[in-house]
């Protein structure tokens, strides 16, 4: 020998034990989508309005802790109870407290409702919450949808007539002549 020893080498099993330990790591220690608004939005609920009929109205809004907007859809975690007014709920949150987002219409007969996001609830009560002043304006545009809804029944309609006015002309719809 020259003087060098020589090194054993690791077995194959081995390395990739290591290496895919290490990519493991990785992978649980990475935040990913679900941890950026676990726990980092909170719903809010703003005020409540209690109407003369014994309905009342519950405004809510919510809490973005991160520095960028969140989409959670609705669902197992982002839900609405009792179950009616599920959808009413916004599905965006931009960073930052946000008050007087969406707002619900809730019959006499109800006496809470509870706006859950990532197992934080929000919980509005009829005869326990706070009031909204009678300067505040309820959110308009319901949950954000309604554009959004106008411009698929444009396109709706639109495709509609594209469609019929091709099938006419394809059917070889006789066209006046001429005199």
């Amino acid at each position: 020998m020259t003087g060098r020893t020589r090194r054993r080498r690791t077995p194959l099993g081995a390395r990739l034990a290591v290496v895919a330990g290490i990519a493991l790591s990785v992978v649980l220690l990475t935040p990913g989508p679900a941890s950026a608004h676990y726990g980092w939005i909170r719903p809010l609920v703003t005020c409540v309005t209690p109407v003369q009929d014994g309905s009342w109205t519950a405004v809510f809004g919510y809490t973005n802790t991160t520095s960028a907007t969140v989409t959670v859809g609705r669902g197992s975690l982002n839900d609405m109870t009792p179950d009616r007014f599920d959808g009413e709920q916004v599905t965006r949150f931009s960073p930052g407290t946000r008050q007087g987002v969406f707002s619900v219409q809730v019959p006499a007969s109800i006496t809470t409702v509870q706006w859950q996001v990532h197992g934080v609830y929000g919980i509005a009560r009829r005869d326990g919450g706070t009031r909204c002043p009678a300067s505040t304006e309820l959110p308009a545009d319901g949950n954000g949808m309604g554009v959004v809804m106008a411009l698929a029944a444009a396109g709706a309609v639109g495709g509609t007539s594209v469609y019929v006015s091709r099938r006419r002309r394809d059917r070889g719809t006789p066209v006046p002549a001429a005199d």
